[in-house]
């Protein structure tokens, strides 16, 4: 007899639409970062606005190839013991009516190549220093300065978190165009393109 409060049957399925994607800011953001909702500006974004539901290729394609050893004049296949890089990660997710979540994707992604200057973090508003070293950032060097980790949630039917998955040294490449339309009242949705260096499953 089991002390699970909910019995549920072997056969139950985990939903597609309860995943949920956080993170914290990497250093680049940090310093315009505001936690008041109602203040809106240019040069100040706001890391709870990106916290929601995404959905679309959310998981990795997780491979450990085999390599063909040779053997009395035969092969046969054995593990390479090796991951191979991972492929980017793209979800899709619904634009805020404020685009406050946009915002933080977008200010990110020009913080590393200027819409204006196309050099990287060119926004004056940012400190050009690293906070732990006082040397100054480099996209190349210093990674770190624009990377952080992307947490996703796998949740049940009952919003609880059953899954998490951890996307390390993780950055965005990629914003999503909008399409238009007045025939239609759906929500406006766009997509996000990260590449990530490592990635770590754990049950909650």
């Amino acid at each position: 007899m089991t002390s699970d409060p909910v019995i549920q049957s072997q056969f139950n399925k985990s939903r597609l639409d309860k995943f949920l994607l956080v993170f914290n800011l990497p250093t680049i953001l940090k310093s315009i970062n505001t936690n008041d909702l109602s203040v809106r500006s240019q040069n100040l974004i706001n890391q709870n606005t990106f916290q929601f539901s995404v959905y679309g290729s959310v998981i990795p394609t997780i491979t450990v190839p085999e390599i063909a050893a040779g053997y009395s004049g035969q092969s046969y296949k054995v593990s390479s013991g090796n991951r191979p890089v991972y492929e980017n990660i793209t979800v899709n997710f619904t634009v805020d009516n404020q685009f406050n979540n946009y915002w933080v994707l977008n200010k990110w992604l020009n913080l590393l190549n200027d819409e204006y200057q196309s050099v990287y973090k060119a926004d004056e508003t940012v400190s050009n220093l690293d906070v732990t070293t006082g040397n100054k950032l480099n996209p190349i060097l210093q990674p770190q300065a624009y990377q952080t980790d992307f947490t996703l949630y796998a949740k049940d039917e009952f919003d609880q978190n059953i899954v998490k998955f951890t996307y390390t040294k993780a950055f965005p490449v990629s914003l999503g165009g909008i399409n238009y339309s007045y025939r239609t009242e759906d929500e406006i949705e766009t997509s996000l393109e990260f590449a990530f260096s490592q990635f770590f499953t754990e049950l909650v």
